[in-house]
């Protein structure tokens, strides 16, 4: 059981690795198409690039406090 919740929380991580690295090419190819629309450049590339770091660093944010809370339901009573 303590191997499947290894492996678990493993997935865990690689998931929220995952939703970084999409959530910053996301917001950069949003921020570039919309320059090459109305021909702002490098204006919204910048600004959806910093929407795309805003989400990961949401994500990262929202992983820590759902393994805070886990650590503490987890642990034994004294």
């Amino acid at each position: 059981m303590a191997k499947s919740r290894g492996l678990y929380e493993l997935l865990k991580l690689s998931s929220l690795g995952l939703e970084m690295g999409a959530a910053v090419v996301i917001g950069l190819l949003m921020g570039v198409w919309l320059d090459r629309q109305f021909s702002t450049e490098p204006w919204l590339t910048l600004l959806f690039l910093g929407f795309g770091f805003a989400a990961a660093v949401k994500a990262v944010v929202r992983a820590l406090r759902k393994g805070i809370f886990a650590d503490e339901n987890d642990a034994p009573e004294e």
